[in-house]
This record gives C-alpha cells, sequence and structure tokens, in this order.
C-alpha cells in the first residue's frame, strides 16, 4: 500500500492558537508527524532492498526461472548483501517469509540461496544436487531399491562428488525413506 500522511493531520497544527494547550499540541503533532514520515521512509528503503534483492535473484538464477529446479545456481546471501552493500543479516531479514511463484510452483525465496556442492567443472547448488538424487530415485526402474551409497555412486558418474551420509541427509531433507523401507513398498 502507499502510505501517507492525511492532509488533515497536517494542517491541524497550523489551525492551532497562541495558548500554553495549543503549544502542547502543536508540538505534539510535529513530532508525530516526524514519527510518521520515518516511518514511511523506512518502509520506502525497506521495499527498494527488496526490490534490489528480487533483481540480483532474478539475474543470478535466470537458468531456475527459465528451466528449473536442476539449474539452481550456488548463490549466498552474503554474495548478493556484497553486491548490494548491506549486512548479510539485511538479505536475511528481507527474504525471511517471502514467497515467489514460479513455473515450478510457489516457493519460499530463501530457496534461491543456496551453497555450493563440489563438482567436477562446475559448481551445483545444494537444492540442484537434491533435485538430481530425486530424478534419480524417481526414474530408477529396478527391483531393489537405491542405496544411498549406490546414489552416491551415480552421481559420481555425473561429476557430483558428495559422500553417502551427505546424500542420506539429501534424501531426509526430501522426506524420501532409506532403501530398506521403499524396497518394501
Amino acid at each position: 500500500p502507499d502510505l501517507r500522511i492525511n492532509t488533515d493531520f497536517e494542517t491541524l497544527a497550523s489551525e492551532l492558537g497562541n495558548g500554553e494547550e495549543d503549544k502542547q499540541a502543536k508540538q505534539y503533532i510535529q513530532q508525530q508527524l516526524k514519527s510518521a514520515n520515518e516511518l514511511i521512509f523506512q518502509v520506502q528503503v525497506r521495499n527498494q532492498t527488496l526490490y534490489r534483492v528480487a533483481q540480483i535473484l532474478l539475474e543470478q538464477q535466470k537458468d531456475f526461472f527459465l528451466f528449473g529446479p536442476h539449474y539452481l545456481k550456488p548463490l549466498t546471501q552474503k554474495a548478493v548483501a556484497q553486491e548490494l552493500s548491506v549486512h548479510e543479516t539485511t538479505v536475511s531479514r528481507i527474504s525471511t517469509a517471502k514467497y515467489i511463484d514460479t513455473d515450478w510452483g510457489i516457493i519460499p525465496v530463501k530457496k534461491l540461496f543456496s551453497n555450493a556442492v563440489g563438482t567436477e567443472g562446475s559448481e551445483l547448488s545444494k537444492q540442484a544436487v537434491k533435485e538430481t538424487i530425486r530424478q534419480i530415485l524417481l526414474d530408477h526402474r529396478g527391483k531393489k531399491a537405491l542405496s544411498d551409497q549406490k546414489i552416491s555412486d551415480i552421481l559420481k558418474e555425473k561429476g557430483i562428488s558428495i559422500a553417502r551420509r551427505t546424500v542420506a541427509k539429501y534424501r531426509n531433507e526430501l522426506n524420501i525413506d532409506p532403501s530398506f523401507i521403499r524396497g518394501t513398498n
């Protein structure tokens, strides 16, 4: 919403007389006007910062928006904060409890930030690796469910080197059961 001060309130101070009570009322009104203007300014600064963060996310994560979760690049809040010349906590607060509607669903803005995972050649984000794990499990057509070690080996063949424990952690974050449970379904 567009925040403004009611013009009736602004003119109220000028309509008061010169008595002692009127002076106190004028001072109170001026103080409230100053506070209201400061609040409006701070909201404008916050909105501008949010807009600038969104611009950087759109630039940096362009492939994600065009092609999907597998293309999410490593991008930290610290890197965005440095580009904006603000503190990292500013970026963290501005992206908390904010959502963005994409072709891949409505997602928290925080999901667009991800650390890099070691790969051969290029860097992938943690989220991209998790999506790769999900795809491996969806594409698997065997009698026996894939173990975390086997998933790690398949990822290694694709140039993504992560430990079995990391595969287990990501699988848990994806709410996918371990192989001994998946194998019984």
